[in-house]
């Protein structure tokens, strides 16, 4: 399958969908008053004591990462077409969208906001930016040397 320009560009608005799709359904989970009281800043050290929830942190920074991970891969592979990807804008799109979905679930009940939330979603497209970045220069190598 030809993997074109434009291709990517919808498969990237789509994956922002399911991105913002999986950060505010069920919708009536919307309460309309904040719950800042709930808000996980930080882990405590008593939380880092706990095994049980270490595991669940490192299972939702696992689950976070993983799902920016697309969202910065399909960005860096507009470098294909000579576009210039910048690190910056992808880092501050991703911020945007990640934060515009924690501070959504700010209002909701049976989700939780976290600062890591918004860390480790920003670190996901910035990990899929860069395997981007490293297989855009794969191919154009390849492409660039005369077949033997």
């Amino acid at each position: 399958m030809l993997v074109t320009p434009s291709l990517v560009k919808r498969l990237w608005y789509a994956w922002g969908m399911v991105i913002l799709l999986v950060g505010i359904l069920p919708l009536h989970n919307f309460v309309g008053h904040a719950h800042w009281q709930y808000i996980r800043w930080v882990p405590t050290p008593d939380q880092l004591g706990s095994p049980e929830i270490l595991l669940d942190l490192a299972v939702d920074a696992v689950a976070n990462i993983l799902l920016f991970l697309p969202f910065g891969l399909l960005y860096a592979l507009r470098g294909r077409e000579g576009k210039p990807v910048s690190s910056s804008r992808l880092m501050l799109m991703a911020f945007a969208l990640s934060f515009g979905i924690e501070y959504y679930q700010v209002y909701c009940h049976n989700r939780s906001t976290s600062l890591l939330d918004l860390l480790d979603n920003v670190l996901g497209a910035y990990i899929g930016m860069k395997a981007g970045e490293a297989y855009v220069r794969r191919s154009l190598a390849g492409v660039a040397e005369p077949a033997a």
